[in-house]
C-alpha cells in the first residue's frame, strides 16, 4: 500500500486508451486535472458532516473507557481538517482555476494530515478497550476509509495519502499496543489481524486505483468526442466557406459573362443587321460577296457568344421544358442538312440512321443538344465519318452521335463535361469554341430528363448517347396551315414599325435591314423620344421592337407597356437584348414578350416580326 502511495506522487496512473495527439496532451491533462480537482472540491463541501457522524460513532464505542477530555480533543482536531477543505473547495468551485495543480497538492496534503489524525484513534484509544470494543472501532475507522474511495476517487493520490497512516496505524495498533489484560487474543492473532486491516487497505487502494483509471478514460473519450466534434463544426464551417466562395466566385463569373456578352453584342448585331442589308441590295458581284463574308464571320462569333448566353441562361433557370411531339426523324434530316456542307468541307461522310418514330420532348432543347454534338464531332474528326442514330429500345428512343476520331481517354471522360475545358487546345484556337457545348450538353439533357453516356476508345472514337421517351400515341393531323401565309409576307413589306434602341449603330442598322424588306421604319432612343413622335405625328404601329436594356435605368419590358397604354391597344411587340444576366433574362422571361438575343440574325428577326404580324 505504501509503494501505491510512493508510485502515484512519482507520476499518474496512465489511462489505458489511445493516446491523443502530442500536440494536444499537454492541453488534455491540464483540462483531466482541472476536472479531477473539481470533483475532489465537489465531495469535500459535503465531508464535514459525513465526518461528525463518524466521529459520533466513534465517541460512542470509546466514551465509558477513555477520559472524555482525550475523545473531545482529538474530535476537535479531527473537524478542523474536512471544515478547512469545506471552505477552500468552496472558493475554488466558485473561480476553478485553469492550472490545478496546487488545489490538488493542497488536497493531497491536508488529506494525509486529516489521515494521521484518524488513524491516531487506534493508538490513542485501543489500551483501555475490550477486544469487542476494538473490534467496533477497527470496523468503524476501515468503513471510514471504504467511504473515501468513492469521495477521492477522482485523484487516486489523495484517497492514497488519506488511507495509508489510518490502515498503518490500526495494523501498528492491534500488532505492538499493550492490551493488557483485557484482550484474549493470543500475539499471532493480533499480528494477523493488522495484516488483514493492511490487506483491507491494500484492496480499497487498489479500488480507488481502478476508480481513478475509470474517470480519465471516460473523461479521455469524452475528451475527444468534444475534440471531434470541435474539428467537425471547424471543417463544416471551413466547407461552408469554400461553398459560398465557390458560389460567389460562380456569380461573379456569370456577372462577368454576360456584362462582357453584352458589350460584344452590340457591335456585332449591328454588323450583323448591315452585312444583312448590304446582300440585299447587292445580292451579286464583289459587293454581294464582301456582304457573305462580313456575315460568315459575324455568325461564327456569334455562335461564340451565343454559347456564353447558353451558360447564363442554365444558370438564371430560365430555360422552360416545352414538350410536345417531335418526329425524330425530321430532327435529325434537319440536323443533317444544316450540317452537311460543313462535313464536306472536311472530307468527312454524315450519315443519319433513323426509325419513323415520334418523341415527348422540347424540340429546341434537343435541336441544341444535337446541334452541340454533331457540331462537336465534325469538328475533331479529321478523317473518316460522323453517324447520327435513333434506334427505339423499348418505350425509350436511344439517339447517338458516333464520330471516328481521335478518342477520349478515359480519365478525361468526367472534365470534358466541364465549363471551358477542352482536350488539346492549350492554345484556344478559335475554330474550336469555348469548351462549353458538352457543358450545356449535359445541363440541357438534364432539364429533359435524361443523361449522357460517352462511350470512347482512344484512336478508334467516340460515341455520346441519351434517351428520350416515346410519344403515347399519335394525334390527329391538324387541318391548320403550318407557317406564314403570303398575305403576311405581303404586310411585311408594309408594315409600320417602331424601334426603340439606345445605341445609334444599331438604330441605323434595323432602319437600314427593315426598309430594304420594304417597312415603314420609325426609330427612338428611349420611351420619351417615342412618346415625343407619337403626340407630334399622331403615328400608329404594327409592331414595337424595344431593347430590353436601355438608358437613364429603362428597359425596355415598361417602355413597351406605356407605350401601349398610350396607343390604346396591345400592339404585338418582342424584344432585343444584348444582356445575359441571370436576373434579367427571368425578368424578360416572365414579362411574357418574346426575347431576342443580339445578334439576331436576319432569318430569325423576319421570323420573328412575321409572327408578331399575324397576331
Amino acid at each position: 500500500m505504501s509503494r501505491l502511495f510512493a508510485e502515484s506522487m512519482s507520476a499518474d496512473a496512465e489511462p489505458r486508451v489511445s493516446a491523443a495527439l502530442p500536440e494536444d496532451e499537454e492541453r488534455r491533462q491540464a483540462h483531466l486535472r482541472q476536472q479531477q480537482l473539481k470533483l475532489l472540491c465537489e465531495q469535500a463541501t459535503r465531508s464535514p458532516f459525513a465526518v461528525i457522524i463518524a466521529v459520533f460513532f466513534v465517541a460512542i464505542v470509546v466514551w465509558e473507557f477513555v477520559p472524555a477530555w482525550k475523545v473531545l480533543a482529538w474530535a476537535a482536531v479531527l473537524l478542523v481538517f474536512p471544515i478547512v477543505r469545506g471552505l477552500y473547495s468552496g472558493r475554488v468551485l466558485r473561480n476553478l482555476p485553469a492550472q490545478a495543480d496546487a488545489g490538488l497538492r493542497f488536497h493531497t496534503l491536508s488529506t494525509l494530515t486529516g489521515g494521521i489524525v484518524v488513524g491516531m484513534a487506534a493508538p490513542l484509544f485501543f489500551e483501555p478497550l475490550t477486544d469487542e470494543r476494538r473490534a467496533f472501532l477497527t470496523m468503524i475507522l476501515v468503513c471510514w476509509t471504504a467511504a473515501g474511495v468513492s469521495a477521492m476517487a477522482a485523484y487516486a493520490r489523495v484517497y492514497y495519502a488519506y488511507v495509508t497512516p489510518i490502515m498503518l496505524q490500526i495494523a501498528a495498533a492491534w500488532a505492538l499496543v499493550d492490551l493488557g489484560s483485557q484482550s484474549t487474543l493470543e500475539t499471532g492473532e493480533r499480528f494477523l489481524a493488522g495484516a488483514l486491516i493492511l490487506f483491507a487497505g491494500a484492496i480499497q487502494s487498489f479500488f480507488a486505483r481502478d476508480s481513478e483509471r475509470v474517470l480519465r478514460e471516460s473523461f479521455q473519450i469524452r475528451y475527444e468526442n468534444e475534440r471531434l466534434i470541435a474539428e467537425l463544426e471547424r471543417e463544416r464551417q471551413e466547407v461552408a466557406l469554400a461553398r459560398d466562395a465557390a458560389e460567389s466566385a460562380n456569380r461573379a463569373k456569370s456577372r462577368f459573362l454576360a456584362a462582357a456578352s453584352h458589350d460584344l453584342r452590340q457591335p456585332l448585331h449591328a454588323l450583323s443587321l448591315f452585312s444583312a442589308a448590304l446582300q440585299v441590295r447587292a445580292p451579286g458581284g464583289d459587293v454581294g460577296e464582301i456582304g457573305r463574308n462580313i456575315n460568315t464571320a459575324a455568325l461564327s462569333l456569334s455562335a461564340l457568344v451565343d454559347s456564353l448566353l447558353d451558360i447564363s441562361k442554365l444558370d438564371a433557370g430560365a430555360i422552360t421544358v416545352e414538350k410536345q411531339r417531335v418526329s425524330v426523324r425530321r430532327a435529325l434530316e434537319r440536323i443533317e442538312a444544316d450540317f452537311q456542307s460543313m462535313a464536306q468541307n472536311k472530307q468527312l461522310e454524315l450519315r443519319v440512321e433513323s426509325a419513323d418514330a415520334e418523341l415527348e420532348t422540347d424540340p429546341v432543347l434537343l435541336e441544341r443538344i444535337l446541334r452541340n454534338l454533331v457540331d462537336n464531332a465534325i469538328k475533331y474528326t479529321l478523317r473518316g465519318s460522323v453517324t447520327v442514330s435513333a434506334q427505339p429500345i423499348g418505350a425509350s428512343i436511344r439517339i447517338g452521335v458516333r464520330d471516328t476520331g481521335p478518342g477520349i481517354a478515359f480519365e478525361e471522360h468526367e472534365r470534358i463535361f466541364e465549363e471551358f475545358y477542352q482536350i488539346g487546345n492549350p492554345e484556344r484556337d478559335r475554330s474550336q469554341g469555348l469548351g462549353l457545348g458538352l457543358a450545356i450538353v449535359r445541363r440541357l439533357a438534364q432539364l429533359l430528363g435524361t443523361d449522357v453516356q460517352l462511350v470512347s476508345t482512344v484512336g478508334r472514337g467516340t460515341e455520346f448517347s441519351f434517351c428520350l421517351p416515346l410519344a403515347a400515341r399519335a394525334p390527329e393531323r391538324s387541318a391548320e396551315h403550318v407557317g406564314h401565309s403570303q398575305a403576311t409576307e405581303q404586310a411585311l413589306r408594309s408594315a409600320n414599325i417602331l424601334v426603340i434602341d439606345d445605341e445609334p449603330a444599331v438604330r441605323v442598322g434595323m432602319r437600314t435591314l427593315l426598309e430594304a424588306w420594304g417597312c415603314r421604319v420609325t426609330v427612338a432612343s428611349g420611351r420619351g423620344e417615342a412618346e415625343q413622335l407619337l403626340e407630334r405625328h399622331n403615328l400608329g404601329f404594327d409592331v414595337i421592337i424595344a431593347d430590353f436594356r436601355l438608358r437613364q435605368h429603362e428597359n425596355g419590358i415598361e417602355t413597351v407597356g406605356r407605350l401601349r397604354e398610350r396607343i390604346g391597344e396591345t400592339v404585338p411587340a418582342f424584344l432585343i437584348s444584348g444582356d445575359t444576366a441571370p436576373e434579367r433574362l427571368r425578368e424578360a422571361h416572365e414579362s411574357g414578350l418574346p426575347l431576342l438575343h443580339k445578334p439576331v440574325s436576319p432569318e430569325k428577326l423576319r421570323e420573328t416580326l412575321l409572327d408578331a404580324l399575324s397576331q
